[in-house]
């Protein structure tokens, strides 16, 4: 049935007010900063290739290196990608063993990331200790229980075997993603940009990210570690104790 501009409708008022409501929040979400996903791993893991593969066209430089430490990201770079949901800032990454050096990292490390995309190959390399999911630890700790999500690259390298088969050949990944409860996704490097295998991998991706980023209000960010009142009290007593040990040996000494 339709209705005449002069009438009015409950279905109507109520379509109206959702309206509202929606045209509110995407205003509010234009206003704020778009998220900031940072994307970490292994050196030859495929990092630029997850961020090329998800945007749809290359925008990070790839190459391939079979060296340990040989790394073709020298460099922290932020890549602005627009989305049907809106805008995501993804932050391509070097080696993990330079991050904790590496100034213009910490730097956005300080401001905080809602998302952080951990990247893992399947494919068999050299690996070096420590490995990438210690380094990932060492550096995130507890925050990536709520703001990470694995991405298992090179997903052909399965072949007939299940995600499951392959986690199972692999404790030190079953374990950190049953410690952390984060999830995994895989994705195929070598499948063309405009596939319905490409355009399947982005929306799982996507869907996954999404549901992080709306559940992590706050970014998680690098705080300086605050002093404790008692640890101040502490280390002010044993200066003070010093102090006067020293007072009484010169007291005695003249």
């Amino acid at each position: 049935m339709h209705y005449r501009a002069s009438e009015r409708h409950p279905k109507s008022d109520s379509l109206m007010e959702e309206s509202s409501i929606e045209l509110t929040t995407m205003k509010t979400r234009e206003a704020a900063s778009p998220p900031k996903v940072v994307v970490v791993g292994g050196t030859g893991h495929g990092k630029s290739s997850v961020i090329n593969t998800v945007m749809g066209e290359d925008k990070c430089a790839v190459g391939v290196t079979w060296a340990v430490d040989k790394t073709i990201t020298s460099e922290v770079q932020e890549v602005d990608f627009t989305g049907q949901d809106g805008r995501i800032i993804f932050i391509d990454t070097p080696s993990l063993k330079t991050l904790q050096s590496n100034a213009r990292f910490q730097n956005l490390y300080k401001n905080g990331f809602q998302a952080i995309v951990i990247v893992y190959s399947i494919k068999a390399f050299t690996q070096s200790r420590p490995s990438v999911l210690e380094l990932v630890n060492n550096l995130f700790g507890d925050g990536l229980k709520d703001y990470a999500l694995v991405v298992l690259t090179f997903e052909d390298y399965l072949e007939d075997a299940t995600l499951q088969e392959f986690l199972n050949t692999n404790k030190e990944l079953k374990d950190f993603l049953q410690k952390t409860g984060v999830e995994a996704v895989t994705m195929c490097n070598t499948a063309e940009k405009n596939s319905p295998k490409a355009t399947e991998q982005r929306d799982s991706f996507f869907s996954h990210l999404d549901v992080i980023l709306k559940r992590n209000v706050s970014p998680l960010s690098k705080k300086t570690p605050k002093i404790s009142v008692r640890r101040v009290l502490c280390i002010a007593g044993v200066v003070f104790t010093v102090v006067i040990v020293i007072s009484i040996v010169i007291h005695f000494s003249v």
